[in-house]
């Protein structure tokens, strides 16, 4: 995990465009993602199946603006985005992870975590927890930035410092997504406030060489069911 303070130059990232709203296609006719790691491998009691899927990757992930309707490709969370972002206003980061390979049945564990994060400036003593919410969408756009999480959805705290860890147990996400037959588990990032209007950027970014570009394993997604 890479750790920037405020006495480094104010970094423009410029990963927010605006955009109209994406098509009407259906998740299912999107191009397929690889979104497994590794081959699932029974558990000790010869019973559970383990998985490790990649995060999508492509164009059902970005981030929105909190405030305004806007959308861009990279994954961020924080406030004051780049220079020309509204002063305390911020962003959040939407995932999807693909669990057309895992068999229905009671899942014994999932956890959501990366090891690709950035920090600029404090995030977490001036805007709070990062925290990841069960949500559900068709298609990734920019008419998400004030959508509502999944009613009763899940909730858990990501990251609380920069130092991390940055994972969380998503168990009963993955588990409703497989009780409803739904192809896909996705998530909300953001941290608790917008921003607070004091024109520095605090900023938590997802990437491995341009911040801007997301890609598949950024985060990963380990689950464990037990097969029905």
């Amino acid at each position: 995990m890479k750790n920037f303070f405020r006495s480094i130059p104010f970094v423009a990232v410029f990963g927010l465009v605006f955009l109209a709203a994406c098509g009407s296609s259906s998740p299912s006719q999107l191009p397929a993602r690889p979104t497994s790691v590794n081959v699932p491998v029974s558990s000790g009691d010869g019973s559970a199946l383990s998985f490790s899927l990649k995060n999508h990757g492509g164009a059902m992930e970005g981030h929105t603006p909190r405030g305004f309707k806007g959308m861009g490709t990279g994954l961020f969370a924080g406030d004051n985005l780049n220079r020309n972002f509204p002063d305390g206003d911020g962003v959040q980061l939407f995932l999807t992870f693909d669990l057309g390979g895992i068999p229905s049945g009671t899942v014994a564990s999932a956890v959501l975590s990366s090891e690709h994060a950035t920090v600029i400036g404090t995030p977490f003593g001036d805007l709070g927890p990062l925290r990841a919410e069960e949500f559900r969408y068709e298609n990734f756009s920019s008419d998400l930035w004030d959508e509502a999480p999944l009613v009763g959805g899940a909730v858990c705290v990501l990251a609380e410092s920069s130092n991390g860890p940055f994972e969380c147990g998503v168990a009963g996400a993955v588990q409703r997504s497989l009780d409803d037959s739904y192809q896909y588990v996705q998530f909300r990032v953001r941290l608790d406030q917008a921003g607070d209007r004091d024109g520095e950027q605090d900023l938590v970014s997802f990437f491995q060489s341009n911040s801007n570009t997301n890609e598949p394993g950024l985060f990963l997604l380990d689950v464990s069911v037990i097969p029905n």
